[in-house]
């Protein structure tokens, strides 16, 4: 067994569950944290809370005998916001739990992505015709804009959002953007006024998969 765990030190870890031992065996931490070390190391009490890896974990399994048991050619990829952390996504292979790779990240300097706000919309793995290769469809990552730090401001409600207004459909393998609704420069146009930090609900209604 094996467990994944992200933390407000900016990173995230991985532990392998041996039944009478829990050990660690690898760390991720996202470049965007390094500078953090410092004031984590000082631990000021005047200092403000520092947030890292502060979003929901979402993984995509590909186990194609259907045994439980990740082998050669089995695929397993995780996906993970920030939160309160940035406005980063990340996808990570770890088929091989001893060594992971990273697939892609995202932020809000990405090309296509300037309307996202902190990471708050745990992604949603779902599968699209807007995402088809070789005639099978590949699988893709659903999530909102995110949050918009002004909501934690007086008077939340009485002005339109900067940041956060948008939907973001991606290949969930390779982070390319394939369907997108934002103010503008975006596949459908969104004229609403508010950040979309939620997780978005997706809907096969033939159930054709």
């Amino acid at each position: 067994i094996h467990l994944l765990i992200g933390t407000n030190a900016g990173a995230l870890h991985m532990f392998k569950d041996a039944g009478d031992t829990v050990d660690e065996t690898w760390v991720f931490m996202p470049k965007e944290f390094f500078s953090n070390i410092k004031p984590l190391r000082e631990n000021y009490s005047t200092t403000n809370k520092i947030y890292g890896v502060d979003g929901k974990i979402t993984s995509y399994i590909d186990d194609k005998d259907g045994d439980g048991i990740i082998e050669t050619g089995d695929k397993v990829w995780i996906f993970f916001g920030l939160r309160r952390g940035g406005t980063s996504y990340y996808g990570l292979d770890i088929s091989d739990p001893d060594s992971p790779s990273l697939m892609w990240h995202i932020d809000a300097d990405t090309a296509k992505f300037g309307e996202l706000g902190q990471s708050w919309s745990q992604p949603k793995v779902a599968f699209s015709k807007l995402n088809i290769a070789s005639g099978v469809a590949k699988p893709v990552l659903i999530f909102g804009g995110g949050y918009d730090i002004s909501k934690d401001d007086n008077g939340v409600g009485e002005s339109t959002d900067n940041v956060g207004r948008a939907i973001y459909m991606i290949d969930a393998e390779t982070g390319t953007l394939k369907w997108s609704m934002a103010p503008e420069n975006a596949t459908t146009t969104f004229s609403g006024g508010d950040s979309i930090p939620s997780s978005i609900a997706t809907l096969d209604s033939d159930n054709d998969g």
